[in-house]
């Protein structure tokens, strides 16, 4: 009788035991390679979680300006000609109204003072009918939000962006101009243009004009242009209310223009 031979198991046999792999610890460079990716990663999503509450707002450019900016102070919305100077068509361009400024209208407008509170409502008023004008195509107006946060005062901030976008300040104020001119500042002053457009006389020239008061000396009357220009007539304390017939006798040079002397004709 033969013998049968034992089978085995295979499945009952343990298997066979790998070798464990190297534990291999990162390197400095890599972890804080990691570290940089991680927190760049947050910051962009903080980003995109935040964005649209807290826009920033894109900075102003000399080519999203628009060509020939103008750059308007307080004291020209105050004042109002500009109004006027724009509807007769010498000015062209981009009038730039900046916000910091129309929060200084603002504030003026609110004013508890009835003069300053009058002037910043006129400001407003100015602005609006700026905004609207259709009788100049050659110009337009634009609101923009840029502020020069490193600068503190508004006049300084003005001419920080005027520099920044190579534009013109536009202003009434003298030391204003004075101040941007001597930062290289392009200037236009509306009184410099108001006594520009004065009336020219030369000596011995003759006119009518209305003596409205009395002068101060030597029964001197006083009568204006219509340009504003003071004439100063001898012997006419008797003819207020009247219109007579001068001849410009001598012209006088002030700092705030001509002043003329005449004799009734």
């Amino acid at each position: 009788m033969k013998k049968q031979k034992a089978v085995t198991n295979k499945v009952d046999q343990p298997p066979i035991p790998m070798p464990a792999a190297p534990i291999v610890k990162p390197t400095t460079a890599f972890t804080q390679a990691l570290a940089r990716e991680i927190v760049k990663n947050l910051t962009a999503l903080g980003e995109m979680t935040t964005r649209p509450f807290h826009r920033t707002p894109t900075p102003e450019t000399k080519e999203t300006i628009g060509e020939h900016p103008i750059m308007v102070d307080t004291s020209i919305l105050i004042d109002g000609r500009i109004l006027q100077i724009v509807n007769s068509g010498f000015v062209s361009g981009t009038l730039v109204i900046t916000q910091f400024i129309l929060i200084e209208v603002q504030h003026i407008a609110d004013d508890s003072d009835p003069m300053r509170r009058a002037k910043g409502r006129r400001a407003l008023d100015v602005i609006g009918k700026l905004k609207s004008q259709k009788v100049n195509p050659w110009l337009k107006v634009k609101i923009v939000t840029d502020d020069p946060t490193e600068v503190k005062e508004v006049d300084s901030k003005l001419v920080t962006l005027a520099k920044r976008w190579n534009g013109v300040l536009l202003t009434v104020d003298f030391n204003l101009a004075h101040v941007a001119r001597a930062q290289g500042v392009r200037v236009l002053n509306v009184n410099d243009l108001a006594q520009a457009m004065k009336v020219a006389l030369v000596a011995g020239e003759e006119f009518t004009i209305k003596i409205t008061h009395e002068g101060r000396e030597r029964d001197q009357g006083v009568g204006y242009l219509a340009d504003g220009t003071m004439v100063v007539v001898e012997n006419g304390k008797d003819r207020v209310d009247t219109e007579v017939q001068v001849i410009v006798t001598k012209i006088h040079q002030t700092p705030a223009g001509q002043l003329f002397f005449a004799r009734m004709k």
